[in-house]
């Protein structure tokens, strides 16, 4: 393999745009003539770059035998093949139960380990690189749909190397539709902020995969494959395979217990759990921030709206000094003056409260409209859901 231009990492970034030659993009990276199909830097083995920042260089292993559970294996047989046969190895770690972790100091070692192919076809392994480790998916939009995969990869150049471009696609009918958004893949552990199409420059903005659901208990974020949990139905929650389900009329959601199918887009966990993935905020996260030293003081009389929230940052935590609290919508209780201690402990002993300001917090840092971010807005949004 030819070694990257630009490595991964997070090294400085340059200001000169490195295009590749046209060379590169040959039909046997998937070019073709379907312009739909993904298209991949020819001959591309994923390999840490040189200047790679990362402190540990791990590389899964898992068997070429779908039968044999490598993650089980007693430790003392890994330790030896892997002590006696392959240099550099620091660490091994458990991944799941197909799968190992075999950690390096070393970028080269681990390089050297995935080439060798002697140690690997004696005791019948395969490894890579955990993309995460070394790559980084970012998306383009308003991409014509005109442009082939292979020609965004030919036409277009970043200060960091790229390594596939995919545009997506949708279903109508029985066509397949290209869509205006692409993804690009590049060997950098972060994203340039744009990329050149020639002498038009597209914005790069981090792509959210989708939520992972298993389809064998329909829990989130991992596969089937390595799921320990129960087979369950998801048409009516029990313990046995759709197929063989004779309750289909009593729709019943393994997650939620609400009348729809475990994997329906209108499940409350389901979509909790997208809002959580794409702004990376949980309630969780927010609430285990909050403090009492947050929050100015509340009055002793039961509270339920909060007049006013200061100006919106990264970490929008306090409130305005100057609160005003009302018992209802119709009756203003005028502020008194207040021991901080019983105010701090009021407004974090009330859950209405608390949770609709957390749920402020989620919808602010979810926001992705250009309308600006004011305090008139901060405060409507924060009594509406004071009002749910």
């Amino acid at each position: 393999m030819n070694e990257p231009e630009d490595p991964g990492g997070t090294p400085k970034r340059s200001k000169i745009l490195r295009k590749r030659g046209v060379k590169e993009c040959g039909p046997e990276a998937g070019g073709g003539e379907d312009v739909f199909i993904p298209f991949f830097k020819p001959g591309y083995l994923r390999l840490y770059p040189e200047h790679c920042t990362n402190t540990d260089f791990k590389v899964f292993v898992e068997s070429q035998d779908q039968q044999i559970k490598l993650g089980n294996k007693s430790p003392v047989y890994l330790n030896h093949i892997f002590t006696s046969d392959v240099k550099g190895v620091v660490a091994l770690h458990r991944v799941n139960a197909n799968k190992i972790a075999v950690v390096f100091k070393q970028y080269n070692t681990a390089n050297n380990f995935i080439t060798n192919t002697d140690f690997l076809t004696k005791h019948n392994l395969k490894a890579h690189i955990p993309a995460a480790q070394i790559e980084k998916t970012g998306i383009i939009r308003y991409v014509p749909t005109n442009i082939s995969n292979k020609e965004l990869y030919t036409k277009l150049s970043s200060i960091y190397e790229i390594i596939s471009v995919r545009r997506f696609t949708k279903k109508v009918g029985q066509s397949t539709v290209g869509l205006e958004t692409v993804s690009i893949t590049f060997l950098s552990n972060v994203l340039p902020d744009n990329i050149q199409y020639d002498l038009f420059s597209f914005r790069v903005f981090e792509y959210v995969p989708p939520l992972q659901q298993c389809f064998r208990c329909f829990k989130f974020n991992h596969p089937a494959k390595i799921c320990n949990g129960k087979q369950r139905c998801s048409i009516c929650a029990g313990e046995h395979n759709f197929r063989d389900c004779d309750k289909k009329e009593n729709l019943c959601c393994v997650n939620c217990s609400g009348p729809h199918l475990a994997i329906s887009k209108s499940c409350p966990i389901k979509m909790k759990k997208i809002l959580e993935k794409k702004g990376n905020i949980t309630y969780a996260s927010v609430a285990n921030t909050i403090t009492t030293s947050d929050f100015p003081s509340l009055p002793t009389q039961s509270s339920s709206i909060v007049k006013t929230l200061p100006s919106t940052s990264q970490n929008v935590h306090k409130l305005n000094k100057n609160v005003k609290i009302v018992n209802n919508v119709n009756k203003t209780v005028p502020e008194p003056n207040l021991n901080q201690t019983q105010l701090k402990t009021q407004i974090v002993n009330n859950k209405n409260i608390l949770m609709a300001m957390v749920q402020t917090l989620v919808e602010l840092g979810n926001k992705t409209d250009n309308e600006p971010v004011t305090s008139l807005f901060i405060k409507d949004l924060l009594l509406k859901n004071l009002s749910h």
